[in-house]
């Protein structure tokens, strides 16, 4: 059978797509001159405590504090994600060293993620940084960790050690793309700083890409683990879904915020108790989208065709 020359293999698309289009490759650096008053730095419809009426009775001044306060916690989260959790399994598999093999194109897609997601950490710190300069407002402490991070911990335990690897990489399978809705959702804000959406619209055109790759990924490490290692992985998912997105860093970080602002304990239990519902993840899926997205990722990628995980996922709710 002949070469077919006019149809280069997907990965030497995606490998041309990515020198054509990839942030790093394509995008100058995003200089933040000024902003305009009507402007904001964070998406309001992200930060419910930035609309709650004990905040607005500040002003607006205040609710730009909130705001800031939002930006640099997401763009620390960005920086922290991808140098601390989407780089460590990209370096593993751009270097071969899980226990399953990936095909060498596979491997080649990898290593353009992991050249990508240290430039948007980059970008992050370098654009938190130009904010704080030209605002002259610091940022609060920041979390020391992610949810992410707080979800592995959480799940490794439940698996042998062999799996470890297996899990890490799920892990972050989910989290390209639950991270991709997340910056889509923020591109359709309006009213953001210009500087800003535009630092947000490289990191969305190069997330979608990962995406793609990271669902190859999944596809290819759940094809080549033995029945017993996908259900040992898939019956836990539900829990770990749950812990991943968790919004208790969020809530506490809040509060930091509400407490800068000078609101009072009191005042500020009632705002939390506003916008922060204590909720399990089925109850959640009704009001964030991000749930149902997931799930459907994975049974597109085979993690759901096994019926013992189905029913794990149908007993949380999930499906």
């Amino acid at each position: 059978m002949g070469i077919n020359v006019d149809t280069p293999p997907a990965s030497s698309r995606r490998q041309a797509h990515w020198e054509k289009s990839s942030s790093i490759r394509s995008r100058p650096r995003r200089v933040l001159r000024g902003w305009s008053p009507g402007e904001h730095f964070y998406p309001l419809a992200r930060q419910p405590i930035a609309l709650h009426p004990l905040v607005t009775a500040k002003g607006d001044d205040v609710r730009h504090r909130v705001l800031l306060q939002s930006l640099y916690k997401f763009l620390n989260d960005i920086a922290f994600v991808e140098t601390r959790v989407v780089n460590e399994v990209a370096l593993a598999i751009a270097n071969d060293q899980l226990p399953w093999p990936f095909p060498p194109e596979l491997r080649t897609d990898v290593l353009t993620v992991l050249i990508d997601e240290g430039y948007h950490a980059y970008v992050a710190i370098d654009f938190m940084e130009q904010v704080r300069r030209l605002t002259g407002v610091d940022p609060l402490t920041l979390p020391p960790t992610l949810t992410i991070e707080q979800a592995i911990a959480n799940a490794l335990p439940k698996l042998p050690a062999e799996l470890h690897p297996a899990l890490k990489t799920i892990a972050v399978c989910i989290a390209e793309n639950s991270v991709t809705k997340e910056l889509i959702d923020v591109h359709r804000e309006e009213g953001l700083n210009e500087t800003f959406h535009a630092v947000n619209s490289d990191h969305m055109v190069d997330e979608v890409r990962h995406c793609l790759i990271f669902a190859d990924v999944l596809k290819h490490l759940w094809s080549v683990l033995t029945t017993g290692q996908r259900r040992a992985i898939g019956v836990i998912l539900p829990d770990f879904l749950g812990d991943y997105l968790n919004l208790s860093l969020q809530k506490q970080f809040d509060m930091q915020i509400l407490a800068a602002i000078g609101l009072s304990a009191a005042e500020i239990e009632s705002v939390i108790a506003a916008t922060h519902l204590d909720q399990d993840l089925a109850s959640y899926r009704k009001v964030n989208p991000i749930i149902d997205k997931v799930v459907t990722f994975l049974r597109e990628c085979g993690v759901l065709d096994d019926q013992q995980i189905r029913a794990t996922f149908a007993e949380k709710r999930l499906i």
